[in-house]
């Protein structure tokens, strides 16, 4: 090498010849991994947009400048580039709803892609978990808990919650006062999973007009999941710093926070007596059958099971909620829904302050349409959802590459026009007398609120007996006129992984018109 040279073209200050060599490994570091992610890359010949596959910068302006649009984009570049689209440098997106069977329940051990699990801080809960094997353990430890014949053993509780649910509701009967159904089905999910979990009441359905839930908090966590997705290296920075500061930085994760404590000082002292309060309840609580279960000390420790509560919480509250919000908004809408409904119910459940079985309700098939269009309409999670196979998949002419996140999105799903004609609408009669799509497939089949595959909803049997029951036991006792509310405060318009509405929404709201006694 001609030092002389070299020293000729490079500045005198030390400093800036450091600066200079720095700038110019930095260029050359980017050009390298910008032709290899361009022409190099494994996925580098799949459609798609050159600048989605050379930097997750295109992600980030849509996810958080955008606030919350890479989903609805990504239908764009379907139409653009066909079925199958490369969305990230690493990341394939199909749309295409005869493949999401393909994908998620017969591809064989499927792992979680990392950096969707980064958004929640922790690869360390059954959830969130990126390892097939370390899912399955976690997931087999608390899904005993979750199966039919505990929840059917639950429905006391259900059924202790919907009285105090029908009490608050009728004290806005006769009254000018506004019902904000949204949050009262949102007390009603939360009252009953913390005491599913933790046996322990928080009282939300007493709160005035609903106002102390985990609505605002749970929300939060999501919106700024957004973020940590894009930077999960702000996870450890924010849980070292003091909350002051994290909440000064971050005001909507104050209730978060307060939350978190909270579950905390909960399971700490489940961890001291838990011998002692099972004995004294009469139901079979989570959190206590998990620290009797074959768990490691370190799989038993408090941080770890503070967050697996807070999966756990949140996405029973926020989806199941949400999907009880959404029929009961369509309901109240149609008059003619209503009146179908309602008189299956009357039918069905003679006596309006009865308490209708789990089991029984799941036999009226005008009802099973509106929850399945509830859920169908409230679609549990808007992100896409990837996963990473350890073989080769193949999509139609296409071979992935072993190790490729590939991600589908239930809103894709339903929203397929072949599959689900005027998908927008709610329309009970689609789910009645078994039935199929044009080409004779069952329509089960494409029904995926719930998610399919080893890593589906743990919690599906818990949401359906709060969906069948409350929704019977409201609707049979009472009627309701919206109130300053609109379709499009249920319509997605912002996907902070659990779907979100229009941000100046006021919610479902509603005046009570009758009460049967």
């Amino acid at each position: 090498m001609d030092l002389p040279l070299l020293r000729r073209y490079l500045p005198s200050s030390p400093s800036l010849a450091l600066l200079t060599i720095a700038s110019a490994t930095i260029i050359i570091y980017v050009f390298i991994i910008s032709i290899y992610r361009l022409y190099f890359h494994p996925i580098a010949h799949f459609p798609g947009p050159k600048l989605a596959g050379l930097t997750r910068w295109y992600e980030f302006y849509y996810e958080l400048v955008k606030k919350g649009q890479m989903t609805f984009h990504i239908q764009e570049l379907h139409k653009k580039y066909g079925p199958i689209v490369r969305v990230t440098p690493n990341e394939l997106h199909v749309l295409d709803s005869d493949y999401f069977e393909e994908l998620y329940v017969k591809s064989g051990k499927l792992d979680k892609y990392a950096p969707f699990s980064a958004r929640f801080g922790t690869d360390d809960t059954f959830f969130t978990a990126p390892s097939h094997e370390y899912h399955r353990r976690l997931r087999n430890s608390v899904a005993p808990y979750f199966s039919k014949r505990k929840i059917m053993d639950f429905q006391p509780v259900i059924r202790a919650k919907l009285d105090t649910l029908c009490s608050k509701i009728a004290e806005y009967a006769g009254t000018d006062r506004v019902l904000p159904l949204h949050r009262a089905w949102t007390a009603l999910t939360g009252d009953v999973v913390t005491e599913f979990c933790f046996a322990k009441a928080y009282h939300h359905l007493d709160s005035p007009d609903f106002e102390e839930t985990f609505h605002e908090p749970m929300h939060a966590a999501c919106e700024s999941s957004s973020v940590l997705m894009q930077f999960p290296w702000l996870w450890p920075i924010m849980n070292s710093l003091p909350d002051w500061l994290v909440v000064r930085v971050e005001p909507k994760m104050h209730m978060h926070i307060q939350v978190q404590h909270d579950f905390e000082r909960t399971i700490s002292a489940l961890k001291q007596t838990h011998d002692e309060t099972h004995k004294s309840i009469d139901h079979a609580t989570l959190f206590h059958e998990m620290l009797n279960s074959d768990l490691s000390p370190n799989e038993k420790s408090v941080s770890r099971m503070v967050q697996e509560a807070q999966v756990i919480i949140g996405a029973a509250i926020l989806t199941t909620s949400w999907a009880a919000a959404v029929a009961s908004f369509h309901i109240i809408n149609n008059l003619a829904i209503f009146r179908k409904l309602r008189a299956e119910l009357e039918e069905a459940i003679p006596d309006p302050n009865a308490k209708p079985d789990w089991q029984n309700l799941e036999q009226l098939p005008y009802l099973n349409g509106c929850i399945k269009e509830g859920i169908r309409l409230a679609y549990g999670i808007a992100s896409r959802l990837p996963r990473v196979a350890r073989t080769e998949l193949k999509y139609k002419e296409w071979t992935i590459p072993a190790g490729t996140p590939v991600s589908m999105t239930i809103v894709d799903m339903n929203h397929d026009e072949e599959v689900f004609p005027q998908s927008q609408s709610f329309i009970p009669e689609r789910w009645l007398n078994n039935p199929t799509t044009k080409d004779g497939q069952s329509l089960e089949r494409y029904f995926v609120g719930f998610g399919k595959g080893a890593r589906s909803c743990i919690g599906l049997n818990l949401a359906q007996a709060e969906l069948y029951m409350g929704l019977a036991t409201v609707f049979r006792k009472f009627s309701f006129e919206l109130y300053d509310t609109d379709v499009s405060d249920t319509i997605l318009a912002h996907d902070y992984f659990v779907p979100t509405v229009k941000l100046d929404t006021k919610g479902i709201r509603v005046k009570v018109k009758s009460v049967e006694k």
